[in-house]
């Protein structure tokens, strides 16, 4: 299928510098509560399943021992990060939807636990 054809038919992502989020995407952000967050360790892609809140404005990731995991000593030292949160609406048909959110990641404190909080900078969504 051509690049046009595909644009057309919606099937394109674009990304998205001017930040916000629709309405479908807000909802699809709000049901969901796993994603991956995507960091570069020593030149090498690293991708890793976390959990997630949302509070409309900022992300807050967490997980079990997330403070000494690799991905959270990655966000003291660079703070680019690319969240994902996806799924299959059917396997059967290949039905893919999603949103890839990139940010700014900082390391948190946030009652007794360690959070990253991204903050949005774009996104790319597809399937909505």
């Amino acid at each position: 299928m051509c690049y046009c054809k595909a644009a057309k038919m919606g099937m394109i992502r674009e990304k998205v510098e001017t930040f916000g989020f629709t309405e479908n995407e807000m909802r699809y952000i709000m049901e969901r509560r796993l994603g991956r967050i995507a960091l570069v360790s020593n030149n090498q892609p690293h991708i890793v399943p976390i959990t997630y809140e949302f509070d409309g404005s900022f992300f807050y990731l967490s997980g079990w021992n997330v403070e000494y995991g690799p991905s959270f000593c990655e966000v003291r030292e660079k703070n680019n990060v690319t969240l994902l949160i996806d799924d299959l609406t059917s396997a059967t048909l290949w039905v893919p939807r999603g949103i890839e959110i990139m940010g700014e990641a900082e390391t948190i404190e946030k009652g007794d636990f360690q959070y990253m909080k991204i903050t949005p900078r774009g996104k790319n969504s597809w399937g909505f």
